[in-house]
């Protein structure tokens, strides 16, 4: 009885009542367990006195005990204790630890076992081993007074690996193959929203692109719906494009649409239609599209369909103002910059304005020098026709790949700058709202 009262005033912290049923129990002639049992709390006790050197000597006596049952706490709690003052490091702790975890299970100290286990496998940078290890306990004991504990650890290891990036100095592929295994620990919400976000925009850097998107699409059609379900669709179906599936995008779009959508996600959606529509040669659709915006985007996507459809005055004229004011800035243009003036020049030369390729010559032609294909812009601005670039120069200008890349390079950094995700409860359309779109994204 003193033994039992003295564990659960230690277990409360009221260390002088435990002091004093530890004194009446050290009357009696203990021997064998009870004796193993009387160690074990009186080590307990120096440990919450902050005696941590007779704490250790008392725990290591116990885990020398044949029954496992007062053997396992003792090895738990002496590895914690000498784990926390540098008496051994965090491999030797893990394989003691790992020992303890097979050789009792059942009761709270596997799962103390579990958890110490968890936390130093994270810490370690062993998260593989640190989940697994969570999870098949949690597993066995679901509904014991513990289990709760262990679920909590499970979500906040989930948490510092893909929220807090803990799992970015791990290999892409790796990270992905460690959220798949242990998806189910995604929490519901924004911030499981934002975990798989933030993995599909590292997958989308190193164009793993079908990666990300299947990723994407699993937590659009499971996990989420409303306003939030739009967002994480949206980023899908802009992957999706990256990827040249347009019909992938447009379906990532319509399966998505909701009312009440916040204003900058509809016009965001919007481009990405307009795109889908314009790579599978729908060009009057993405016009439509775009026809209300006057943004350097929707300029983009008109530019693009005039140069496809080969109507070169207009072509040559909204290539230019997609460039906007960029003759005033001294670097060097990028591959995107020089391949919209290589063609800007082509459309005002295959449609004879002499005066836009003048305006051109005149702007950019020292930029055009610092270029990495000086030869071919000098040509586009000097005038002439198609024929007066080689066919390597003209086949530059009229593909649609270096544009496209541009475009791409441009999203991937959009990816990286989208706000965080809105919560999961659905919007409520109030006088004093931000200002939303009223028809479907």
């Amino acid at each position: 009885l003193a033994q039992t009262w003295a564990e659960a005033a230690l277990a409360g912290g009221d260390l002088v009542n435990a002091r004093t049923a530890l004194s009446i129990a050290s009357a009696e002639k203990l021997q064998g367990d009870d004796a193993g049992a009387f160690t074990l709390a009186e080590a307990r006790l120096n440990e919450a006195a902050n005696q941590p050197d007779q704490a250790i000597a008392l725990y290591d006596k116990v885990a020398s005990s044949t029954f496992d049952g007062l053997a396992a706490p003792a090895i738990l709690r002496g590895v914690q204790l000498k784990l926390a003052r540098g008496k051994i490091t965090p491999d030797a702790a893990v394989a003691a630890l790992d020992s303890v975890r097979f050789r009792w299970r059942g009761d709270a100290t596997e799962l103390e076992t579990v958890r110490a286990l968890g936390r130093i496998n994270l810490t370690q940078g062993h998260y593989r081993e640190a989940l697994e290890a969570l999870r098949s306990a949690g597993q066995r004991q679901v509904g014991s007074a513990g289990a709760a504990g262990i679920a909590t650890d499970i979500a906040t290891a989930f948490k510092t690996l893909f929220l807090n990036g803990g799992a970015d100095g791990m290999q892409p592929v790796q990270a992905l193959a460690l959220f798949y295994d242990f998806r189910d620990f995604t929490p519901i919400g924004a911030d499981g929203d934002l975990m798989v976000r933030k993995l599909a925009r590292r997958l989308v850097d190193v164009d793993l692109l079908d990666q990300g998107a299947e990723l994407l699409k699993y937590q659009a059609e499971n996990r989420l719906d409303g306003v939030p379900r739009a967002e994480v669709s949206t980023d899908l179906a802009m992957i999706q494009l990256m990827n040249h599936k347009p019909e992938a995008a447009l379906d990532a779009i319509n399966t998505s649409r909701t009312t009440l959508l916040p204003v900058a996600l509809n016009q965001r959606r919007r481009m990405i239609e307009a795109r889908a529509m314009m790579a599978l040669g729908r060009y009057d659709h993405a016009l439509e599209l775009v026809s209300p915006d006057k943004t350097a985007e929707a300029q983009g996507v008109r530019s693009e369909v005039a140069w496809k459809q080969k109507t070169w005055p207009q072509a040559g004229m909204l290539l230019e103002v997609s460039l906007g004011e960029r003759w005033k800035n001294p670097a060097p243009l990028n591959d995107d910059e020089q391949a919209r003036l290589l063609r800007a020049g082509v459309a005002y030369s295959l449609s004879g304005d002499q005066a836009g390729l003048a305006r051109l010559r005149t702007r950019y032609g020292k930029l055009a020098e610092q270029g990495s294909a000086p030869d071919a812009l000098r040509v586009a601005l000097a005038g002439g026709d198609a024929a007066s670039l080689n066919p390597a120069d003209f086949n530059r200008a009229s593909s649609d790949a270096q544009i496209f890349a541009g475009w791409v390079a441009a999203m991937k950094r959009r990816f990286h700058e989208a706000p965080a995700p809105v919560g999961t409860p659905k919007p409520v359309q109030t006088a004093a709202a931000a200002p939303v779109a009223k028809t479907g994204g």
